[in-house]
C-alpha cells in the first residue's frame, strides 16, 4: 500500500454541525422535446437557482432522452414510455449539492420516478408524480402505498396531482369533477406518510391557482411540494410563480433542515510519517499480518474492513509517540 492510499484512507474530515437549506422547483412544462425550449427551462431553473428539480409531462421516450447535464445541473433521473412520448418526469440535481444514491424506483408508463440517497448527513427520498386526468384518486393511492414501502428519511413528494386536495381553496368556482367523499381518501394517504402540503401550510387562507382548465372554465392549484409534517417550521419560503414556459405555474419551496451530526475532535493523520520509507515498511508488513491472521472465513469481509481502520489508526499514534 503506497503513501497516497494511506492519506486517502485515514484522513478523517472534520464533523460540524450545520443546516442544509434547499430550493426544490416543481413544474409541468408540456412537453420538453424542443432543443430550443429545454436551453429555456434550463436557463430559467438556473436563474431561479434551484437545487432539486421536479418535472412532469415532458413527452420522453424511455430510450431517446436527450441529455440535460449541462449548465447548473449535473444528474438527472428520468422516467418515460417506451411506445410514445407522452407523460414523462424527471428529478434533477444541482452540481452544488452532493446526493449520493442508494436506490431508485421508476414507474414503466413514466408516471412517476423516487430516488433515496443522502443529502449532506439526512437520508432523502425525492419522488415526483404526474397523476392521470381520470381516476386520479385511486391511481395516487395506489403510488402513494408503493412510496411508503420504498420511502426512508426525509421524504419529499412533488409533482402535478391532476385534483385540487380542498375544491373551496384550491379552484376558483368552488367545484370539481371528483365526488367529495373521495377526497378524503387520498387525505388519509397522504397523512399516513406523515406529509403536509408545504404552500398551504405557509398559506392556509390564500386562495392561488397554478392552472387554467378550459373544460371546467376554472383556475386550480393543481401542483403541489409535501414535506414531512415536522419540517413545517424549516419552511423558509413557498410560492407559485407565473406561468412563463408552460400552462401550468411554477411550485417553489426553500427550507432548511439542521444536519445533526456529533461534534468532537477528530484524529488526523500526520503526512510526515509517510515520508520515511521505514515507517511505510512497518505499516505495509503490520497490515498484511493482520489481514492474514484475521480473514480466517469466520469473520465477514465488512467487519475485518472496519476493523482494519482502528487497528491502523493504532499504529500510526504509536509511530507518533
Amino acid at each position: 500500500m503506497d503513501s497516497c492510499h494511506l492519506d486517502a484512507y485515514y484522513v478523517d474530515s472534520p464533523i460540524t454541525r450545520r443546516s442544509l437549506s434547499i430550493k426544490i422547483i416543481s413544474y409541468n412544462l408540456r412537453g420538453l422535446n424542443s432543443p430550443s425550449k429545454r436551453s429555456q427551462v434550463l436557463c430559467f431553473l438556473r436563474r431561479n437557482k434551484a437545487d432539486v428539480c421536479l418535472l412532469q409531462k415532458l413527452h420522453f421516450k424511455k430510450h431517446k432522452i436527450p441529455s440535460m447535464n449541462r449548465m447548473h445541473f449535473s444528474t438527472w433521473y428520468h422516467s418515460g414510455l417506451d411506445t410514445s412520448a407522452s407523460k414523462g418526469v424527471s428529478i434533477g440535481l444541482s452540481k452544488h449539492i452532493t446526493f449520493y444514491l442508494l436506490d431508485k424506483c421508476i414507474d414503466i408508463e413514466g408516471r412517476y420516478i423516487f430516488i433515496k440517497g443522502k443529502l449532506g448527513t439526512t437520508v432523502f427520498t425525492i419522488g415526483n408524480v404526474y397523476a392521470p386526468n381520470s381516476e386520479q384518486i385511486p391511481w395516487l393511492t395506489a403510488t402513494l402505498k408503493k412510496l411508503s414501502t420504498f420511502s426512508e428519511g426525509t421524504l419529499i413528494l412533488g409533482g402535478d396531482l391532476n385534483v385540487a386536495l380542498n375544491p373551496l381553496f384550491d379552484t376558483s368556482n368552488g367545484k370539481t369533477a371528483i365526488r367529495f367523499k373521495a377526497l378524503p381518501k387520498l387525505t388519509h394517504a397522504l397523512q399516513s406518510l406523515q406529509l403536509a402540503d408545504s404552500w398551504r401550510a405557509l398559506n392556509p387562507s390564500v386562495k392561488d391557482n397554478t392552472h387554467f382548465s378550459a373544460p371546467h372554465n376554472s383556475y386550480r392549484r393543481l401542483d403541489y411540494i409535501f414535506i414531512p409534517i415536522t419540517h413545517i417550521q424549516y419552511c423558509q419560503s413557498a410560492i407559485i410563480k407565473s406561468q412563463v414556459l408552460s400552462d401550468h405555474s411554477l411550485m417553489e419551496l426553500t427550507y432548511s433542515i439542521p444536519q445533526t451530526s456529533p461534534t468532537f475532535k477528530c484524529w488526523r493523520l500526520n503526512d510526515l510519517l509517510l515520508r520515511s520509507p521505514h515507517n511505510v515498511q512497518k505499516i505495509n508488513s503490520r497490515l498484511a499480518e493482520l489481514f492474514t491472521c484475521s480473514n480466517t472465513g469466520e469473520v465477514s469481509l465488512q467487519t475485518l474492513w472496519e476493523a482494519h481502520k482502528s487497528y491502523i489508526r493504532g499504529e500510526f499514534i504509536s509511530l507518533t509517540a
